[in-house]
């Protein structure tokens, strides 16, 4: 107890507070544990787990050299990797250790790269830049370099790289899959991938490994692809019906790839079905003016439309199908045109005095093609928004400026930098001079009522009641066009219902007597 205690005061002095410590300490704990028991179970061989206690011994006494923003990623990977401790085998465990090795190498000389970037290890294993969760073995990109080690020539390397992501395959004598360990796009891990899949098996097999690329295929055919009205599509995310057409093109050339290799008829087969599903979705995937990233989705990133449209090439190459050739046509004008901007009428002039949350600022309203980055420009005020395309508002407050036309340009410049200009209606600043249309009526103790005012969706609303030589003014709270209010009046007044717009316009209506019925008087006197 006593050495457990100086330990935590001892990792404290680095972490910053005990509680710090404490949640290192028991990260690390928990996978050290975690470990033994595996062994215990037969899950793991003692001289792996020796090898990743070595990983977790690392990862503390780097936590303890680097920076709070570092020092928070890693510590970040080793939470993750101890909230796996029950399920480690050997397989899971290289994967998971060798990745908090990776991580803590990495961190101890420089921070982690931007999301999205990858980073390998010295056999080729591709892990990448996960938000909030440092680098993560990432199976698609591993696989991926297996391809280009095979194209290359690198036959020493791909092979190497090659057995290193056999080692890391979960599975039977029937099929091989490959785990993601990080959260993406809803899913909880560990999840597999279709496509991660299609490309494993394709790899493998140019690898010349063709039974471990036929487990790699026998993972696909049931969960990881499902049925559309289209066809059947490739599941990008196991746990996921979405639709995403790079998915679908790179499956169904990995898998026709493999099918040849393989001699494979049933995936010639699926490859074929993914390809067709594909060629009759291609148009609601063409916004006409951009590919979308899912069916039914936004426009996809610059990177992924690229993507999408070298696959299109390629299969025009493999299939001879112009179809193909035509789409990839389509999306490789797609970024070489610029935006196209259609401005809109403005629904109201922008009544910014005074300044009460109704019309204060300007609805500057157009329709934009395509994503890009927009610049608004109004009396020498410039507004940039990044915006995607669709119909568009932005936003602008005149302040205290006068009123009148105001002339308003706008340029817009996509994601691959074309660039366009327009002139859009000039925006309309005003003046609320007119008094709202105002009706009203008493009934009894309650008075009503209704009013028609263009420049305001509120009244400030004030009954004076006269009785002889008394005055009353009963203000009421700030009220909607409509309503009624009733006042808790024991004698009869004459009143008279004055209602005040935010800029002071007035409108007086004369309401009669408002308070008790003679009947309730008489009654009253009775008693």
């Amino acid at each position: 107890m006593k050495r457990c205690a100086i330990g935590i005061l001892l990792v404290s002095a680095v972490f910053g507070t005990a509680s710090d410590a404490r949640a290192v300490g028991g990260d690390a704990g928990v996978a050290l544990r975690g470990l033994n028991r595996a062994v215990a179970a037969q899950r793991l061989s003692p001289l792996d787990a020796h090898e990743h206690r070595q990983r977790v011994h690392l990862a503390v006494r780097v936590l303890e050299r680097l920076p709070s923003d570092r020092r928070d990623a890693l510590a970040g990977v080793l939470r993750d990797v101890a909230a796996r401790a029950s399920s480690y085998d050997a397989q899971r465990a290289l994967t998971l250790f060798t990745t908090l090795e990776l991580n803590a190498k990495h961190l101890l000389h420089d921070r982690l790269p931007a999301a999205g970037h990858d980073v390998s290890d010295g056999l080729g294993v591709v892990y990448r830049s996960v938000p909030g969760r440092g680098l993560r073995f990432h199976p698609l990109g591993s696989f991926g370099q297996l391809n280009a080690y095979v194209t290359a020539g690198r036959q020493r390397e791909a092979t190497s790289l090659a057995y290193a992501l056999l080692a890391r395959a979960h599975g039977s004598r029937r099929e091989l899959t490959w785990e993601y360990g990080f959260r993406a796009a809803g899913g909880e891990p560990p999840w597999t991938s279709g496509m991660a899949q299609a490309v494993a098996a394709q790899a493998l097999a140019r690898a010349g490994l063709v039974p471990e690329a036929r487990l790699a295929f026998a993972a696909i055919p049931g969960r990881l692809v499902n049925e559309r009205p289209t066809g059947t599509w490739i599941r990008l995310y196991a746990f996921s019906d979405i639709a995403v057409l790079n998915a679908q093109l790179q499956a169904a050339l990995s898998l026709a790839d493999y099918a040849r290799l393989a001699d494979d008829p049933d995936a010639a087969v699926l490859a074929t079905g993914l390809r067709r599903a594909a060629l009759r979705a291609l148009p609601a995937f063409d916004t006409g003016y951009w590919s979308r990233y899912a069916l039914g989705g936004s426009e996809a990133p610059l990177s992924y439309h690229q993507y999408v449209t070298s696959l299109l090439w390629k299969l025009a190459r493999t299939t001879g199908n112009g179809r193909w050739a035509g789409q990839a046509a389509e999306f490789r004008d797609d970024w070489r045109r610029p935006p196209t901007i259609r401005g809109l009428a403005a629904r109201a002039p922008a009544l910014p005095l005074p300044r009460d949350g109704f019309r204060d600022a300007a609805a500057i309203r157009f329709w934009l093609s395509k994503p890009a980055q927009v610049e608004v420009t109004v009396a020498g005020e410039s507004l940039t928004r990044q915006l995607g395309a669709g119909l568009r508002t932005v936003l602008w407050e005149p302040g205290e400026r006068r009123a009148g036309r105001y002339p308003v340009e706008l340029t817009a410049v996509d994601r691959v930098g074309n660039r366009t200009e327009a002139r859009l209606d000039p925006v309309v600043v005003a003046r609320d001079t007119t008094p709202p249309e105002l009706r009203a009526e008493a009934a009894e103790r309650r008075v009503f009522w209704r009013a028609r005012d263009r420049e305001t969706p509120w009244l400030t609303l004030e009954l004076e009641l006269r009785r002889g030589g008394s005055i009353r003014v009963v203000r009421l709270p700030r009220s909607r066009l409509a309503g009624s209010h009733r006042l808790e009046l024991r004698r009869p007044w004459y009143a008279t219902l004055s209602g005040r717009d935010s800029s002071g316009n007035t409108t007086e209506v004369a309401l009669g007597r408002i308070g008790p019925t003679w009947r309730e008087l008489a009654a009253a006197r009775v008693e």
